[in-house]
């Protein structure tokens, strides 16, 4: 099974976002700091002061369809906060803090238990990120949204010192990547992982083969927040860059951090991967292509080092309750990411 057999075409959304980049752009002022694949908008804050500079990071995203799962699980409110950990995650990759949340909650019949049950989630993250929960929007549209479902997107606002932004510009050849473990899909590759549970006839109740629990705690399990290990690396100047793995997988988000001139490598076999990965790609027959660029296959975070401070950075962040593993590095080449075994 592929991800396009679940509905997602990957080349095709990357190819609308390319055409409407521009659009976008079109709109920026001379205080927009341009990220190059970025996982979150960077820009200047009118100073204060002369001489103060500020920037302010903002990144938006949706639950998306785990929020089936989690409905039917009775977990919404974990599906909720995931979202704001996925946010909060998107501006640490730049050195970004949080600072405040605005959530989008819409049925085609608004539930009340649901909808609170939504925003407990949201809120219970954003006091663990230190975010304000400062907003947001709900919405009933009968005619827009199928009966028993919800939506649930939010924009991450945020800040970074302008001498702690991190855009990729200071990776080099050499540098070393290190993985820090995920606690399972985190917040992409749903669509496939459905349907592959589908196929497969088990219920969300019924152990995941592999595993101590059930689909539902496989498949559910929370997305990692990684500021408390990261953000004192980040202060510190101890990092070259970070990629978060979302959608696009390893390869897919690794990429959008290396500028031109260098590639990354990455070893797979540097890592064993969770039985619910090796599961998903078993059951559902999952070409090893598809495995690598719909699921972060044990990885939620890489960072980027110099390779003679990459021993030292590991054991900072395995101190901070990190599962670290060096899974690769990067070289010089046309900018990319290959695998190798």
């Amino acid at each position: 099974m592929r991800y396009r057999d679940a509905g997602v075409d990957k080349a095709r959304a990357e190819a609308i976002k390319r055409d409407i980049l521009e659009v976008a752009r079109a709109t920026w002022s001379a205080g927009v700091r341009p990220l190059p694949g970025g996982f979150a908008g960077v820009m200047e804050l009118p100073a204060g002061r002369p001489g103060v500079l500020r920037l302010v990071a903002a990144t938006m995203d949706g639950v998306g369809t785990k929020l089936h799962l989690a409905l039917a699980a009775g977990r919404v409110e974990q599906a909720a906060a995931d979202l704001v950990y996925h946010g909060a995650n998107d501006l640490l990759v730049h050195g970004a803090r949080p600072l405040a949340f605005l959530d989008y909650v819409a049925q085609s019949r608004l539930d009340a238990g649901v909808v609170a049950s939504v925003v407990r989630g949201l809120a219970r993250a954003c006091r663990e990120v230190r975010a304000a929960l400062l907003g947001g929007e709900t919405a009933e549209m009968p005619d827009t949204y199928l009966p028993g479902v919800i939506d649930v997107a939010g924009c991450m606002l945020g800040s970074v010192d302008p001498a702690m932004l991190l855009d990729g510009s200071a990776t080099r050849p050499g540098d070393v990547l290190l993985g820090l473990g995920s606690s399972g899909l985190h917040t992409n590759g749903y669509a496939l992982a459905r349907r592959i549970v589908a196929r497969s006839g088990l219920s969300l109740s019924d152990p995941l083969p592999g595993t101590r629990g059930s689909v539902a705690d496989a498949l559910l399990a929370p997305h990692r927040w990684y500021g408390p290990a990261l953000e004192p690396q980040v202060a510190h100047g101890e990092l070259h860059a970070l990629a978060h793995v979302t959608g696009g997988g390893i390869g897919g988000n690794l990429a959008r951090v290396l500028p031109p001139g260098v590639r990354a490598v990455v070893r797979g076999r540097a890592w064993e991967r969770p039985a619910v990965f090796r599961w998903l790609i078993e059951a559902g027959d999952v070409p090893e292509e598809d495995a690598r660029s719909t699921f972060n296959l044990g990885i939620g975070m890489i960072a980027v080092c110099a390779p003679e401070r990459a021993a030292d950075v590991a054991a900072a962040l395995r101190a901070a309750g990190e599962t670290v593993h060096t899974i690769g590095e990067l070289e010089a080449g046309a900018a990319g990411v290959a695998w190798r075994d």
